[in-house]
């Protein structure tokens, strides 16, 4: 058996002695010392999108959240009761946002929700799609760093030949199908950019290996978003993307949820409770 130390002359005592053998001290035995208490479980966020007030109650604070752009991100802005404007100079101020204009935005709050309710900056306003929506021809959709319009083929059709002009018989190449499906990157100052067209009813954009690639964005996935054209219904299905795809805000109001993103220049952020 083991040895143990006589806490009075510092000899080794065999355990089963309850004496010390050269000075005859007590032996008691060492108490052991409680096991420490199990740490506490490691607390996790709450979701974005859950409600931090009872179901039902009255709330009218709210609060938006910078996620990304010149803007430090995680900064955090009250909204009061009534009407916000965001904006360079409005009551939620970026002012290092150049491509934000003096009032950009509106965001109206009331008892338990928030509502987008103008967006008089020029460049508009963006809100993240949860869920396939429908889009109209002419609409314009944010991936990545991408802006692109949407369209049926329908925008493009103009009458090339003048209708004093005689047009010859003579024809080269093969007639080709309408397209179904017409998108268009739009660069600075609105200028077009690289173009995707074709005559199925689906097309689909990504940073590989789709329809229309951008390997060179950063903020692009490999499969980003897909857009149809069912029956002549223009929808446009974000497929899980990491960033996520937004849709230009056209109608107003629009309600909000909490725990929605909305881009306004190239500040983006999430609309929560206070």
């Amino acid at each position: 058996m083991a040895d143990r130390q006589c806490p009075h002359c510092g000899v080794q005592v065999a355990t089963q002695f309850a004496f010390c053998g050269h000075c005859g001290g007590t032996l008691e035995a060492a108490k052991a010392a409680p096991p420490p208490p199990p740490p506490p479980p490691p607390s996790r966020p709450a979701p974005v999108r859950e409600s931090r007030v009872p179901r039902g109650a009255n709330h009218s604070a709210f609060q938006v959240v910078v996620l990304r752009g010149p803007v430090p991100e995680g900064s955090v802005y009250s909204l009061g009761p009534g009407r916000n404007m965001l904006g360079r100079s409005g009551d939620v101020s970026f002012r290092s946002d150049a491509s934000i204009d003096p009032k950009h935005l509106v965001l109206r709050c009331s008892n338990n929700h928030v509502e987008i309710a103008e967006v008089p900056g020029t460049s508009g306003g963006y809100r993240r799609i949860r869920k396939t929506i429908e889009v109209n021809a002419g609409d314009v959709i944010f991936a990545g760093e991408q802006y692109l319009v949407i369209d049926d083929g329908s925008l493009g059709r103009e009458t090339v030949a003048n209708g004093d002009e005689e047009v010859p018989e003579e024809t080269f190449g093969t007639p080709l199908p309408p397209p179904q499906l017409h998108i268009t990157q739009l660069l600075a100052n609105g200028l077009p950019g690289r173009v995707a067209s074709t005559d199925k009813t689906t097309l689909t954009v990504g940073r590989e290996g789709s329809d229309l690639s951008f390997p060179h964005d950063r903020f692009m996935s490999g499969r980003h978003l897909r857009i149809d054209n069912d029956g002549g219904t223009l929808k446009v299905t974000d497929v899980g993307s990491l960033n996520g795809t937004f849709s230009r805000v056209v109608d107003v109001p629009q309600r909000l949820a909490v725990g929605d993103e909305v881009m306004i220049g190239s500040v983006l952020f999430r609309v929560d409770y206070a």
